[in-house]
């Protein structure tokens, strides 16, 4: 028995636990923006920041462990690139968070609802291709995964488009006009986030394949 710790499940332990940290932050917003309760919201949002935090401690790890450990699960670029790749989806998480709460938008429209919700399943598919990624055989569930995300994110797509559209035409307020542009663009980009990171998956896949 090797008294070596095994570094490939170091690894994908910090990945897990990203993409976990990842997945509950989208929870939480979406837990968020659907709550009557003032004070639900701001518990919240608080605690997105505080688990931004955590993701950036993880995504730090895992650069010092790659430094650290003589084998590892793939290539050290990319090893990287995957854990800066969910941490950009936990910033911009965290961004969207704090433009409904700093911004104080008047009213939780359907739009922010609905992106919300497709945040919460491309971080969950997310978080399920990372956990697949321990067996780099399950090649095709984790492509499917990815391919799944990638659907989802043009779902929001169309949404962003629609609500900005609908925005242009009917909202007289400058103000609130710039108010929600600038929500629906954060959120909309975690869901673009959630996409980059599939490219980064399903790269790694082809290389170790």
């Amino acid at each position: 028995m090797s008294i070596l710790p095994n570094s490939n499940k170091i690894f994908y332990d910090l990945f897990n636990k990203a993409a976990a940290n990842v997945a509950e932050m989208a929870k939480l917003l979406d837990i968020a923006v659907n709550s009557k309760d003032v004070f639900e919201q701001k518990y919240n949002f608080t605690h997105i920041d505080k688990l931004k935090i955590k993701s950036y401690e993880l995504t730090h790890q895992v650069f010092s462990e790659s430094g650290k450990q003589l084998v590892s699960p793939f290539q050290r670029k990319d090893m990287c690139d995957l854990a800066a790749a969910i941490d950009d989806v936990a910033d911009s998480i965290a961004m969207a968070s704090r433009r409904i709460h700093l911004y104080d938008v008047p009213k939780i429209t359907s739009p922010i609802l609905s992106l919300g919700n497709l945040i919460l399943q491309t971080s969950t598919e997310l978080e399920k291709a990372i956990n697949a990624m321990s067996n780099l055989g399950n090649s095709a569930q984790i492509f499917e995964l990815c391919a799944s995300i990638k659907k989802l994110e043009y779902q929001a797509d169309t949404v962003y488009n629609k609500a900005f559209a609908d925005l242009l035409a009917n909202e007289t307020d400058a103000i609130q006009l710039i108010k929600y542009t600038d929500v629906f663009m954060a959120m909309e980009t975690a869901t673009d986030s959630c996409e980059d990171a599939t490219l980064i998956i399903e790269s790694i896949l082809i290389k170790n394949g």
